[in-house]
C-alpha cells in the first residue's frame, strides 16, 4: 500500500511541475509590412516577414515576462535617392517581453530590446551592419489552446542604410507592422 502511495505521489508530483511548464514557449510566424522613415532619402515600403522565439521566465497569473528572440527580414526596399536603389534589411533583437492577461482569450504586450541591423544594397552587393533599438506592441487572440493569432507593431531603430548614393546618414526608423500565428508549447 504504501509503495502506490509513493507512486502516486511520484506521478502527481511529475503531472504538476509538467503542467506548470507548459505552454511556457511561444513560437511565431508572422508577415506584413516595412515602413521606412528618415530624413536624408525617400524609402518605400516593403514587405517583412518574421519569426521568433519566446521563452516565459516570470509568470504571474495577470502578467508574465519573456525573453524574446526575434528576427524580421524585409527583402526589397526602394530608396529614392536621385534613382531609386534596391536594398533588404535584416533586423535581429533580442528582447524582454511583458504580456499582460497571458491566460485570457486576448493578451496585450510589450517589447523592448537591442542589437543589430544589416542592410545589403543590391546594385553594389555591399552589406553593412548598425545597432538598433526596438520597442513596440501587440495582441494575441487566442482561437485553439495552443495556438493564437497576433497583431503586432514594431519600431526598429537603427542607423541609416548605408547606400553608396548616400553614405551613412544618420538614423532611421523601420516600422514594421505584422500579422501571422503563434503556436504555444
Amino acid at each position: 500500500m504504501k509503495a502506490i502511495v509513493r507512486i502516486l505521489l511520484v506521478v502527481s508530483l511529475l503531472a504538476f511541475a509538467i503542467s506548470a511548464m507548459a505552454q511556457s514557449n511561444e513560437l511565431a510566424i508572422t508577415a506584413g509590412g516595412d515602413f521606412p522613415r528618415n530624413n536624408s532619402f525617400d524609402s518605400g515600403t516593403s514587405l517583412a516577414v518574421g519569426a521568433s522565439f519566446a521563452h516565459r521566465i516570470v509568470h504571474f497569473p495577470l502578467a508574465s515576462v519573456y525573453w524574446e528572440l526575434p528576427i524580421v527580414v524585409a527583402p526589397k526596399s526602394v530608396a529614392r535617392i536621385p534613382s531609386s536603389t534596391n536594398y533588404s534589411s535584416l533586423f535581429f533583437t533580442p528582447s524582454l517581453k511583458l504580456k499582460l492577461a497571458p491566460e485570457f482569450p486576448v493578451s496585450p504586450y510589450f517589447v523592448a530590446g537591442g542589437g543589430f541591423a544589416r542592410f545589403k544594397e543590391d546594385a553594389t552587393n555591399d552589406s553593412h551592419t548598425t545597432g538598433v533599438f526596438s520597442y513596440g506592441a501587440g495582441l494575441d487572440l487566442k482561437f485553439f489552446p495552443y495556438l493564437s493569432w497576433r497583431f503586432e507593431g514594431r519600431d526598429y531603430y537603427t542607423g541609416s542604410p548605408s547606400l553608396s548614393a548616400v553614405g551613412d546618414s544618420g538614423r532611421q526608423h523601420n516600422i514594421v507592422a505584422q500579422t501571422g500565428v503563434v503556436f504555444r508549447f
